[in-house]
Protein backbone atom coordinates (compact mmCIF):
# COMPACT_ATOMS: atom_id res chain seq x y z
CA UNK A 1 0.00 0.00 0.00
CA UNK A 2 1.59 3.42 -1.28
CA UNK A 3 1.67 6.58 0.81
CA UNK A 4 -1.53 8.17 -0.55
CA UNK A 5 -4.02 5.24 0.45
CA UNK A 6 -2.70 5.00 3.89
CA UNK A 7 -2.78 9.18 4.44
CA UNK A 8 -6.29 9.32 2.76
CA UNK A 9 -7.50 6.36 4.97
CA UNK A 10 -6.12 7.49 8.08
CA UNK A 11 -7.70 10.75 7.75
CA UNK A 12 -11.29 9.38 7.17
CA UNK A 13 -10.86 7.27 9.75
CA UNK A 14 -9.89 10.00 12.09
CA UNK A 15 -12.88 12.54 10.62
CA UNK A 16 -15.32 9.39 11.84
CA UNK A 17 -13.59 9.29 15.19
CA UNK A 18 -13.72 12.89 15.56
CA UNK A 19 -17.39 12.99 14.28
CA UNK A 20 -18.81 10.19 16.73
CA UNK A 21 -16.82 10.98 20.16
CA UNK A 22 -18.05 15.17 19.45
CA UNK A 23 -21.39 14.09 19.23
CA UNK A 24 -21.20 11.37 22.28
CA UNK A 25 -18.59 14.02 24.75
CA UNK A 26 -18.28 17.28 23.25
CA UNK A 27 -16.01 19.02 20.67
CA UNK A 28 -12.53 19.25 22.50
CA UNK A 29 -12.14 15.34 23.19
CA UNK A 30 -13.94 15.10 19.47
CA UNK A 31 -10.92 16.91 17.96
CA UNK A 32 -8.49 15.25 20.49
CA UNK A 33 -10.00 11.99 19.27
CA UNK A 34 -9.41 12.90 15.51
CA UNK A 35 -5.87 13.51 15.83
CA UNK A 36 -4.66 10.70 17.84
CA UNK A 37 -6.78 8.19 15.57
CA UNK A 38 -5.72 9.69 12.43
CA UNK A 39 -1.79 9.43 13.13
CA UNK A 40 -2.47 5.98 14.92
CA UNK A 41 -4.01 3.99 11.46
CA UNK A 42 -1.19 6.14 9.22
CA UNK A 43 1.95 5.07 12.30
CA UNK A 44 0.63 1.50 12.28
CA UNK A 45 -0.28 0.86 8.75
CA UNK A 46 3.02 2.49 7.54
CA UNK A 47 5.09 0.16 10.40
CA UNK A 48 3.14 -3.33 8.78
CA UNK A 49 3.38 -1.85 5.14
CA UNK A 50 7.31 -1.11 5.23
CA UNK A 51 9.50 -3.15 8.09
CA UNK A 52 9.35 -6.30 6.67
CA UNK A 53 10.87 -5.33 3.12
CA UNK A 54 13.93 -6.40 2.65
CA UNK A 55 16.92 -4.05 0.57
CA UNK A 56 15.85 -5.35 -2.71
CA UNK A 57 12.12 -4.83 -2.21
CA UNK A 58 12.47 -1.40 -0.59
CA UNK A 59 13.98 0.18 -3.50
CA UNK A 60 11.44 -1.50 -5.94
CA UNK A 61 8.78 0.19 -3.69
CA UNK A 62 10.43 3.41 -4.29
CA UNK A 63 10.65 2.98 -7.92
CA UNK A 64 6.80 1.96 -7.64
CA UNK A 65 5.60 5.03 -5.66
CA UNK A 66 3.79 7.59 -8.02
CA UNK A 67 4.08 10.05 -4.70
CA UNK A 68 6.26 13.40 -4.67
CA UNK A 69 7.89 12.79 -1.25
CA UNK A 70 8.32 16.41 -0.85
CA UNK A 71 4.77 16.91 -1.10
CA UNK A 72 3.87 14.36 0.93
CA UNK A 73 7.05 15.42 3.55
CA UNK A 74 4.98 19.16 3.65
CA UNK A 75 1.19 16.88 3.83
CA UNK A 76 2.36 15.25 6.57
CA UNK A 77 4.03 18.14 8.61
CA UNK A 78 1.62 20.33 8.33
CA UNK A 79 -1.20 18.26 9.08
CA UNK A 80 0.88 17.27 12.32
CA UNK A 81 1.75 21.18 13.43
CA UNK A 82 -2.06 21.40 13.01
CA UNK A 83 -2.81 18.96 15.21
CA UNK A 84 -0.04 19.92 17.77
CA UNK A 85 -1.82 23.52 17.24
CA UNK A 86 -5.14 22.29 18.11
CA UNK A 87 -4.23 20.23 20.71
CA UNK A 88 -2.12 23.44 22.39
CA UNK A 89 -5.27 25.59 22.00
CA UNK A 90 -7.12 23.34 23.66
CA UNK A 91 -4.88 22.78 26.61
CA UNK A 92 -4.38 26.93 27.43
CA UNK A 93 -8.66 26.97 27.22
CA UNK A 94 -8.88 24.63 30.01
CA UNK A 95 -9.72 21.71 28.12
CA UNK A 96 -7.24 19.34 29.68
CA UNK A 97 -8.00 20.08 33.24
CA UNK A 98 -9.23 16.50 33.47
CA UNK A 99 -7.37 13.31 33.35
CA UNK A 100 -8.69 11.66 30.61
CA UNK A 101 -8.62 14.29 28.57
CA UNK A 102 -5.06 14.99 29.21
CA UNK A 103 -4.26 11.64 28.68
CA UNK A 104 -5.53 11.59 25.32
CA UNK A 105 -4.13 15.03 24.00
CA UNK A 106 -0.64 13.26 25.55
CA UNK A 107 -1.65 10.12 22.78
CA UNK A 108 -2.37 12.43 20.41
CA UNK A 109 1.45 14.42 20.84
CA UNK A 110 2.82 11.17 20.85
CA UNK A 111 1.32 9.69 18.07
CA UNK A 112 1.83 12.32 16.14
CA UNK A 113 5.36 12.54 17.03
CA UNK A 114 5.47 8.95 15.52
CA UNK A 115 3.73 10.31 12.26
CA UNK A 116 6.37 12.29 11.30
CA UNK A 117 9.43 9.94 11.92
CA UNK A 118 7.40 7.94 10.11
CA UNK A 119 7.13 10.07 7.26
CA UNK A 120 10.76 11.01 7.40
CA UNK A 121 11.86 7.67 7.49
CA UNK A 122 10.34 6.98 4.00
CA UNK A 123 11.72 10.54 2.99
CA UNK A 124 15.19 9.12 3.76
CA UNK A 125 15.06 5.79 1.84
CA UNK A 126 13.40 7.75 -1.33
CA UNK A 127 16.53 10.19 -1.31
CA UNK A 128 18.72 7.28 -0.68
CA UNK A 129 17.66 4.81 -3.63
CA UNK A 130 16.59 7.89 -6.53
CA UNK A 131 18.48 7.16 -9.04
CA UNK A 132 20.90 5.12 -7.12
CA UNK A 133 22.12 8.24 -5.64
CA UNK A 134 22.75 7.15 -1.76
CA UNK A 135 24.15 9.55 1.18
CA UNK A 136 23.77 7.61 4.14
CA UNK A 137 26.45 5.31 5.10
CA UNK A 138 24.80 2.76 7.86
CA UNK A 139 28.72 1.18 8.09
CA UNK A 140 26.98 -2.08 6.47
CA UNK A 141 30.32 -2.67 4.00
CA UNK A 142 28.54 -5.03 1.04
CA UNK A 143 24.39 -4.37 1.52
CA UNK A 144 21.71 -2.40 0.54
CA UNK A 145 19.70 -0.63 3.58
CA UNK A 146 16.14 -1.94 4.11
CA UNK A 147 13.06 0.15 5.28
CA UNK A 148 14.30 -0.54 8.73
CA UNK A 149 17.96 0.81 8.90
CA UNK A 150 15.36 4.15 7.34
CA UNK A 151 13.02 3.84 10.34
CA UNK A 152 16.19 3.29 12.62
CA UNK A 153 17.72 6.55 11.07
CA UNK A 154 14.60 8.29 11.32
CA UNK A 155 13.18 7.57 14.67
CA UNK A 156 17.12 7.95 16.26
CA UNK A 157 16.91 11.62 14.50
CA UNK A 158 13.38 11.90 16.55
CA UNK A 159 14.54 11.21 20.22
CA UNK A 160 18.66 12.42 20.27
CA UNK A 161 18.28 15.22 17.20
CA UNK A 162 21.52 13.94 15.74
CA UNK A 163 23.34 11.65 14.06
CA UNK A 164 24.47 8.45 15.82
CA UNK A 165 26.06 5.76 14.33
CA UNK A 166 25.33 6.57 10.87
CA UNK A 167 27.64 9.11 8.12
CA UNK A 168 25.26 11.45 6.25
CA UNK A 169 27.20 12.13 2.75
CA UNK A 170 24.72 14.18 0.52
CA UNK A 171 23.75 18.01 1.36
CA UNK A 172 20.57 17.33 0.16
CA UNK A 173 20.08 15.11 2.90
CA UNK A 174 21.49 17.06 5.15
CA UNK A 175 18.87 19.63 4.53
CA UNK A 176 16.44 17.20 5.39
CA UNK A 177 18.00 15.99 8.68
CA UNK A 178 18.03 19.89 10.00
CA UNK A 179 14.56 20.02 9.32
CA UNK A 180 13.79 17.06 10.88
CA UNK A 181 15.82 17.86 14.05
CA UNK A 182 14.37 21.06 14.20
CA UNK A 183 10.43 19.81 14.18
CA UNK A 184 11.03 16.93 16.44
CA UNK A 185 13.01 19.35 19.27
CA UNK A 186 9.14 21.15 18.83
CA UNK A 187 7.50 18.22 19.53
CA UNK A 188 9.61 17.19 22.67
CA UNK A 189 9.14 20.55 24.20
CA UNK A 190 5.22 19.60 23.57
CA UNK A 191 5.36 16.16 24.45
CA UNK A 192 6.77 17.71 28.05
CA UNK A 193 3.96 20.11 28.56
CA UNK A 194 1.24 17.92 27.97
CA UNK A 195 2.97 15.12 30.61
CA UNK A 196 3.02 18.32 32.95
CA UNK A 197 -0.52 18.87 32.25
CA UNK A 198 -1.41 15.48 32.84
CA UNK A 199 0.78 14.81 36.17
CA UNK A 200 -1.58 18.19 37.22
CA UNK A 201 -4.97 16.46 36.12
CA UNK A 202 -3.87 13.44 38.09
CA UNK A 203 -3.05 15.10 41.13
CA UNK A 204 -5.56 17.44 41.55
CA UNK A 205 -8.93 15.12 40.58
Amino acid sequence: MSAIPRIVGAAVLGAVSAGLVAAISGSALGILSGIAVTCAVFVVVGWIVLWPMNAEETAEFIGREAVDKALEEGIIVFASVGGLAAILVLMLLGHGADSGTAALALGGVFLAWGSVHLMYATRYADLYYTADAGGIDFNSPGTQPSYRDFLYFSYNLGMTYAVSDTNVTRSEIRSVVLRHCMLSYVFGALILATTINLVVAIVNA
